[in-house]
């Protein structure tokens, strides 16, 4: 899987061997969410190590724990755990579930955010509370809801089979896309030489500009940031994320600074492309068209950093007629079928593989359920941080910017191709132990942290800053 990984980011097959993976235990689940953790946490470290090669210095060698790289793709969001005892689980909400339709099928409705279940509660003309929507949804057929919620700015998805997803148009026009698409920006006039890593804090000096959400792109800013470089993650004022718990500052917020910046505001967007004309790296989770609906567009962006890396995600791909829809981890996993396939393995052998883990709850499989952690969402982060990597070496050797394009439904496909895997040694979450030997300040007092899953040889992974609540600091870098 790191081999299909780190080609599809565009790697040599020759650095493959520079990793070392070790241990002989797995999540339980049909599927190889252990292999995923550990082969995209290692094509992270891999781009690490070859961006370090880029100074002349051998490209150092690194290992991959398969069990610590299981533990840090746990929910809730962050490898810390308080000394006083274990964070408790965010998944305990009624607005993260499944819905019965007229047709004995699922629908799974994400509207953890006031936006999103206002929008279910307008679709469907019902108070915005779980057992009216149930009783709406109860009547209507699984892909009528679907469309009707997804054509109201919902995010919802409808179960399905992997066959289905596979004859679905989204599901191929997703197999036919690479796992990172790249694109080189336009070569410097006036090339010159510019920054280079240092081999023991290799993104020392490095500016990420972080407008992403939710799992999938913080993560992959938060490797960024231990790497050394500077994050600077903007949000709306008033935006459902920041007005919520997580504008209070979580472990996704580690080593970063939190600011608002709204682009419609009068200069805000010219403040943004101030900020892009000093930033190295930027990364972000605007679906197809929404950011050049906001006044941006790439040539705004070439002009004001000519040799910007920048990484894209989007959830249910780049092409095909769901590329503006929606989406979130478990959304991908229902619509692509592995929910599905999950809950029928169950059931072949309910004596030994019941109940399911799923996401920090012990679960029946009465419905089509998840996996045993957001493994599409963790496993995109850490290959989004790897392409940020990789533009970055390109940028030193070429001295060009890039464009990379990525999904998590791609992943959700990777994930589906490697196939039914044979039953391992279980772990289970979360882990206890072992630990960072240091104990650390941070807004909720002393925690202790989990040892990184991945170690480069000489260069040591961690962050210089808390995390902090949205807001806290001002929309400009440390030193403009």
């Amino acid at each position: 899987m790191l081999a299909t990984l780190w080609r599809g980011l565009g790697g040599a097959d020759g650095d493959l061997a520079r990793v070392t993976i070790t241990g002989d235990r797995a999540l339980p689940s049909p599927f190889a969410v252990t292999d995923l953790a550990a082969a995209s946490i290692g094509a992270a470290g891999l781009a690490v190590s070859e961006l370090i090669a880029t100074t002349g210095a051998p490209a150092p060698p690194l290992t991959v724990d398969r069990t610590m790289a299981s533990g840090w793709f746990r929910l809730p969001v962050g490898p810390s755990e308080r000394v006083a005892g274990p964070p408790k689980t965010v998944h305990a909400t009624p607005w993260m579930t499944e819905f019965a339709t007229a047709d004995g099928r699922w629908l799974r409705l994400q509207a953890t955010f006031p936006t999103l279940r206002r929008r279910v509660a307008e679709a469907l003309g019902v108070a915005p509370t779980p057992e009216a929507f149930a009783e709406v949804i109860r009547g209507g057929t699984a892909d009528a809801v679907e469309a009707q919620l997804i054509a109201a700015g919902a995010a919802v998805a409808a179960n399905r089979s992997i066959a289905e997803w596979r004859a679905h148009p989204q599901g191929q026009a997703v197999a036919q896309e690479p796992i990172r698409h790249f694109d080189e920006r336009a070569p410097l006039a006036s090339p010159e030489r510019g920054w280079s890593p240092d081999p023991a804090r290799p993104l020392a000096g490095i500016r990420v500009l972080d407008m992403t959400r939710v799992i999938a792109g913080p993560i992959a800013t938060r490797f960024l940031a231990s790497c050394g470089a500077e994050v600077l993650r903007l949000d709306v004022p008033g935006s459902d994320e920041s007005s919520g718990m997580m504008g209070q500052g979580s472990d996704l917020m580690l080593g970063k600074r939190w600011a608002f910046l709204d682009l419609r505001a009068p200069g805000g967007r010219d403040r943004f492309l101030e900020l892009v004309a000093k930033a190295d790296v930027l990364v972000h989770g605007y679906r197809p068209g929404s950011l050049e609906a906001l006044g941006i567009h790439r040539a705004m962006l070439d002009e004001a950093r000519p040799d910007l890396v920048e990484v894209r995600l989007n959830a249910y791909g780049w092409t095909g007629p769901w590329r503006d829809r929606r989406g979130f981890d478990t959304l991908v996993q229902f619509s692509t079928g592995i929910c599905d396939a999950t809950s029928a393995w169950a059931l072949e052998d309910p004596q030994h593989r019941l109940p399911l883990m799923v996401l920090g709850h012990a679960m029946d499989a009465s419905r089509p359920r998840h996996l045993p952690v957001e493994a599409i969402d963790f496993g995109t982060a850490y290959q989004l941080a790897a392409a940020a990597l990789r533009g970055l070496t390109h940028r030193v050797q070429t001295g060009r910017g890039s464009i990379a394009h990525l999904s998590l439904a791609k992943t959700a496909q990777i994930l589906i191709d490697t196939g039914f895997v044979a039953a391992q040694a279980p772990i289970t979450l979360p882990l206890d132990g072992p630990y960072d030997p240091l104990i650390r300040a941070s807004p909720r007092g002393a925690v202790r942290q989990l040892a990184q899953p991945v170690a480069i040889q000489g260069c040591p992974l961690f962050w210089e800053r808390p995390y902090e609540a949205a807001g806290a600091s001002a929309p400009v870098w440390s030193v403009e």
